[in-house]
């Protein structure tokens, strides 16, 4: 039998993608197509067998809320807490550019340490730090940001006068109506800010699991008692005083995502991820920091996907996070993906 239309191996280079030039999105893509000159016939099985790509993905992730804090400001410690008393303080997407001689903001960035994200977020807090017009629901000098090295935890701190405050959880009801009418004062026009996470999510991730406030609405911290309040997302569920800060349930992790899953379209029904996608090739973690080469091998030729279309003619890679968004990197850099072919 003919074995020039039966290769064992096939690459698949984000820089021998000739659409890439001409699609990717803002200088970035998550797609990457293999042409082939002669197709592949009578093939049974595919699986990945070595990566090699630059981890672009910051500590904080641009794609969505992981750059914006929500907090509870209410009149007393026992006032029921509503929508209507939520705060944001937010970063800017690290490609923002911002209109002429508009200065109100602070852009994501990668932060080595805990601490430099605190300094950040005290700046985006403070005055100068955002701008109501595009951000309704800040107030300028409400709350102060620190790290302790000793406990290795965050603390929010509330700044005005006979007021209480109270971390509040991504899936808050409501709270994606707040994080959609934010807007950035861009080059070129007002932009909205990316928050959204694609269907099937239906909670959009905030910057408070980040920072160690871990807590859901529908948990119950280990210290609940009679003065906690529903919609208090910390350990005691009970709303600390202006002055009085309160402490992450958790330890911040400047991780912006954990894994890069890998579509393939001739994979069909083969592989499914937990949200029901399917085309699922391999499911790669992010072992590099930022900005390092994350390299993956698979450790034998246990596991192809075997139902795959019986004649390829072109080999598509899609490259989502694992919360279904896309996984953008930047066109300078380059991708290389090897796959193992079986007939």
């Amino acid at each position: 039998m003919a074995t020039t239309n039966r290769p064992d191996r096939v690459i698949v280079n984000s820089h021998d993608d000739q659409i890439i030039g001409t699609s990717a999105n803002n200088g970035f893509y998550n797609r990457i197509v293999n042409n082939l000159q002669t197709p592949m016939l009578n093939v049974k099985g595919i699986q990945l067998n070595r990566a090699n790509f630059i981890n672009s993905s910051l500590p904080l992730n641009d794609a969505n809320g992981q750059l914006i804090f929500c907090y509870a400001r209410t009149e007393s410690s026992g006032a029921t807490i509503s929508l209507a008393d939520i705060q944001i303080v937010r970063l800017h997407p690290s490609w923002f550019v911002p209109a002429e001689s508009f200065t109100a903001f602070v852009k994501n960035k990668y932060y080595n340490y805990v601490s430099d994200l605190v300094t950040d977020l005290n700046l985006a807090a403070s005055a100068g730090g955002d701008d109501v017009t595009y951000n309704a629901r800040w107030v300028s000098g409400d709350v102060t940001f620190a790290y302790n090295q000793a406990t290795r935890r965050i603390t929010f701190t509330g700044n005005t006068a006979s007021k209480w405050y109270s971390p509040v959880a991504s899936d808050f009801p409501g709270l994606n109506t707040y994080i959609s009418a934010l807007t950035m004062n861009a080059l070129g026009g007002v932009k909205s800010q990316p928050f959204a996470r694609p269907t099937p999510y239906s909670v959009t991730p905030t910057m408070n699991s980040r920072l160690g406030f871990a807590l859901s609405y529908g948990n119950r911290g280990i210290f609940w008692n009679a003065n906690s309040l529903v919609g208090c997302a910390s350990s005691t569920g009970v709303p600390q005083a202006n002055t009085v800060g309160t402490e992450g349930d958790s330890w911040p992790i400047l991780l912006g995502i954990q894994n890069v899953n890998v579509y393939l379209n001739v994979v069909n029904g083969s592989g499914i991820d937990s949200q029901n996608k399917k085309a699922l090739l391999a499911s790669i973690p992010i072992e590099a920091p930022p900005l390092g080469v994350n390299s993956y091998t698979a450790s034998s030729l246990q596991y192809p996907a075997l139902s795959v279309s019986n004649e390829i003619y072109n080999l598509e890679l899609t490259l989502l996070d694992e919360e279904g968004n896309a996984y953008l990197i930047p066109q300078n850099y380059n991708s290389f993906f090897e796959l193992s072919v079986l007939y």
